[in-house]
């Protein structure tokens, strides 16, 4: 985002130059939605923190499946309030949990502010079937022509 411009993270009573009285619109959570598509890897890092979020994104690549990362990076040049994100961002008070409701309640829960791996899943990753003919684009569409 740019210019002070709102995110669908921004709470809905924040109010800039581009959304005055704010946008109204609640924010959603990228970690619950996550979890709800199918993520087998969720983690939180904080830009403040750049040597532990590399570490975060090498893990989640390194797990099979889908990974959700999120890195929180305040712009303090539009939210100076956000300066003390580096007060309260910490680590996760519990391990990750592989339960998916127990995820869930945590994730729901949460203030936005604990870091680390939150979620590691046991769901198998997606896979091609070996030896299965591989199809172009046009094969593709005709089989969902009306």
């Amino acid at each position: 985002m740019t210019k002070g411009q709102p995110s669908p993270t921004t709470e809905p009573d924040w109010d800039s130059a581009l959304s005055p009285g704010g946008t109204g619109l609640r924010p959603f959570n990228p970690l619950v939605i996550a979890l709800a598509s199918g993520a087998n890897f969720i983690a939180r890092g904080f830009s403040g923190d750049p040597n532990g979020t590399a570490k975060l994104i090498v893990e989640a690549i390194r797990n099979p499946g889908f990974s959700f990362v999120e890195v929180l990076s305040p712009c303090v040049t539009f939210r100076p309030d956000q300066r003390d994100w580096k007060k309260v961002a910490r680590p996760a008070p519990v391990d990750p949990t592989e339960e998916i409701g127990r995820a869930a309640r945590r994730l729901m829960t949460d203030d936005g502010f604990n870091l680390g791996v939150l979620y590691v899943g046991n769901r198998e990753p997606y896979a091609v079937p070996v030896g299965e003919a591989e199809q172009d684009a046009a094969g593709l569409g005709e089989q969902f022509a009306v």
